[in-house]
């Protein structure tokens, strides 16, 4: 589109410059509308038809006159001539050549043709004087002519110069009888602009004939010639005859209509992107979104196990819950990837398209499998609506945001945030915007395939994990999300993406001091916390019905396999520190380990597990557990940061490291008791979640006696005695 709204959007996007075309400066202004457009057109294609037929006049007149000159020369040459009698020796023909005023207005004014011909007059009656003899009578003359040719050399130049502003313009040449021509203008107004347009007409130099379109203009338009041809400072000239830069100008027009220079096969680019976009938002966000909501439809409608009944496989089952529903969004999706790899294969060719293709078809496969797996889960809790809705925030928010974050060259991490920024990522690059090429691994040579890579392992990985657990789950609605084995899977997986990031955060910011690595290390890592806590509890063993919940034996088991996967996170994250420690020269300074600091992060941890796990130990309480937990996470994670300011002056002051719970450190009792505090609820809470509530089994041992005895009971009451 050529509107004012698309070449803003070209703009900002950067296919085009604001000033490609127009509106820049010293350029003709954006038109817009075509109507307006062409009364532009067409006062200036008017302007210019006067502008090149005065200046043909001009260049015949100019000719006429340097023609005159030679013939005046020759017979000068050639002839005897004697110059001291009457005026050019009597001969008319002399003074026809030399003495009839040639009117070269505009090029020049009335008084300097004037005096060019008193020049020549002048000359004719000079002598030269050489040591008290007589020289050549024709000599003074013979230089006047060689002086006024060299004028019309300059004049010459002049004309061709006004003649080139115009670009290459053809007007009608044949002639029209000069004398005829003056009659009528002469006739026509005698006193006015026809008057003296015909004066002008007529002093030629003998020109028998002028231009047709000159000859049309004077009778048609005769107020438009008259102001060309007797005021050089005329608009129409647009300062050509009084400006000497504007000479060397080119003319051009008010304003010109906007065409986008966005070439054709851009414009197939761009088109072809746009489809290739939309087939990946059939194919990754509504056919995922459609496969939760319908898995947790099923779900809730508890109809799977029938479905499991009709004799199917759960490969051929799951198969019939991805393709059944999704009809439309695959059909779709097919329709416009096929006229856009089309277009694409036409404009870029086959070769760059394997890999973006790839990717949308391997995270196809694997959305879906996702989706029916988690769709499956939420089913069980919340509305199939509200699962399609959280499904679909999932893809496409994290999906965007990743891909702006890969687009804007701020991390390549983004890559990690679902199966979006990669093939969008790779969509961009066949756009041809500035700074889109490579997208497809984040325009990072060092670490982008390796992002690339670790995001399509971790979504296959996520894949099989969740078709498995929703085979499991088929049989047993209630079974557990993950089995530990996959928990702990997916828990280093998450450990791999928190040591990428950090080593792509630390290489894109500015991190030269200790305090700027420590804020990337935590921006990296933040995530790990609530992304390990889910997986832990929802991979804890627990019996295959509604509400049931895990033993205490359960509980402390995975308590341990946490510990476990909390040591290799500071492994890894340990690891990555060290290596932005040497490519930034901070391994040189002299620092020290914060011991007092990973303690409190170390708490912070245990007690967020705890949380977790006692509230998955609960059948009511729930919410009050979490506010509880939550409180006492707020409580450690701001006494977190002030030991860390506290730990930062100890270094500083002592140059040595400063040791677990504040010993050595000359805290103050202030600082002492809050730690106590802090240490002591989140041991409580850890030993509530991991003891074994006795009272608790002893109090549902009586309940289960009692229930029996009443069930006893009605059994036997109404019985006859015989």
């Amino acid at each position: 589109m050529d509107s004012p709204a698309a070449q803003d959007v070209r703009v900002a996007v950067g296919l085009e410059d604001a000033w490609a075309v127009c509106d820049g400066p010293q350029m003709p202004r954006c038109s817009f509308d075509d109507r307006e457009q062409a009364v532009v057109d067409r006062e200036f294609a008017a302007q210019q038809r006067v502008r090149i037929a005065v200046l043909t006049e001009l260049r015949a007149r100019v000719d006429q006159v340097g023609r005159n000159l030679d013939r005046a020369e020759s017979i000068l040459r050639r002839e005897a001539v004697d110059l001291r009698g009457d005026l050019l020796g009597g001969r008319q023909d002399l003074q026809e050549l030399l003495l009839t005023t040639v009117d070269l207005r505009p090029l020049t004014t009335r008084d300097e043709d004037l005096a060019r011909t008193a020049a020549l007059q002048a000359a004719a009656f000079a002598v030269d004087v050489d040591n008290g003899k007589l020289g050549e009578p024709a000599g003074p003359l013979l230089r006047e002519i060689g002086a006024q040719r060299r004028q019309l050399i300059a004049l010459t130049a002049r004309v061709d110069r006004l003649e080139r502003r115009d670009g290459a313009v053809a007007i009608d040449t044949n002639g029209t009888d000069r004398q005829a021509l003056w009659a009528d203008l002469f006739n026509n107004d005698p006193y006015g602009d026809g008057g003296q347009l015909a004066s002008w007409v007529l002093s030629s130099g003998g020109l028998p004939h002028i231009s047709n379109t000159l000859a049309n203009l004077a009778n048609g338009d005769m107020r438009t010639l008259a102001e060309a041809v007797f005021n050089p400072g005329a608009a129409l000239w647009q300062g050509g005859l009084v400006d000497p830069i504007a000479e060397f100008t080119a003319l051009q027009k008010p304003s010109v209509r906007y065409r986008s220079p966005v070439s054709e096969s851009q414009r197939g680019q761009l088109i072809g992107s746009v489809l290739f976009g939309f087939a990946a938002f059939m194919l990754l966000l509504v056919g995922p979104v459609v496969t939760a909501t319908h898995t947790a439809r099923e779900r809730e409608a508890g109809t799977l196990p029938v479905l499991r009944m009709t004799g199917l496989s759960a490969g051929d089952l799951a198969l019939a819950m991805s393709v059944g529903p999704n009809v439309f969004a695959m059909v779709a999706g097919a329709l416009l990837l096929l006229p856009a790899l089309a277009l694409l294969g036409l404009t870029v060719g086959v070769g760059p398209l394997l890999l973006p293709l790839g990717l949308l078809v391997l995270f196809t496969g694997a959305t879906h499998l996702t989706a029916i797996g988690l769709g499956d889960a939420l089913g069980q809790r919340v509305n199939a609506l509200l699962v399609g809705a959280l499904m679909a925030v999932g893809i496409a928010g994290a999906g965007l945001f990743g891909t702006a974050l890969v687009g804007a060259n701020i991390a390549s991490a983004g890559l990690l945030l679902g199966p979006l920024p990669a093939v969008l990522g790779g969509i961009l690059g066949f756009t041809g915007l500035p700074g889109s090429a490579d997208l497809v691994t984040a325009g990072d040579p060092e670490l982008g395939s390796s992002f690339l890579a670790y995001a399509v392992g971790t979504q296959v990985m996520l894949a099989t994990i969740c078709l498995f657990s929703w085979r499991r789950r088929v049989e047993q609605a209630w079974a557990p999300l993950f089995r530990p084995a996959e928990g702990v899977a997916l828990a280093l997986a998450c450990v791999g993406c928190s040591g990428l990031t950090l080593l792509d955060l630390s290489s894109r910011t500015n991190t030269q001091t200790f305090d700027g690595l420590n804020l990337v290390t935590f921006l990296a890592s933040a995530f790990l916390l609530p992304v390990l806590g889910w997986l832990l509890v929802a991979s804890l063993r627990r019996p295959a019905r509604a509400h049931a919940v895990p033993s205490h034996v359960e509980a402390r088991g995975a308590f341990l396999r946490f510990q476990g996967v909390l040591a290799v996170a500071m492994l890894v994250v340990g690891f990555a520190y060290s290596a932005v420690m040497q490519r930034n020269g901070l391994a040189g300074e002299q620092s020290e380990i914060m011991y007092a600091t990973l303690t409190q992060v170390l708490l912070i941890a245990e007690t967020a597990v705890a949380t977790l796990l006692l509230a998955s130990r609960k059948r009511d309480g729930k919410l009050g557990i979490g506010m509880m937990g939550g409180a006492l996470l707020l409580l450690q994670i701001v006494f977190a940061v002030l030991v860390y300011r506290l730990e930062v002056d100890h270094v500083a002051l002592t140059h040595s490291a400063g040791m677990p719970f504040l010993y050595g450190m000359n805290a103050s009792p202030y600082w002492i008791a809050l730690m106590i505090l802090t240490w002591g609820a989140g041991f409580g809470l850890i030993l509530t979640a991991l003891l074994r509530e006795r009272d608790q089994a002893r109090a549902a041992a009586a309940d289960a006696d009692e229930q029996a005895d009443e069930d006893a009971d009605e059994e036997r009451r109404g019985r006859w005695l015989h």
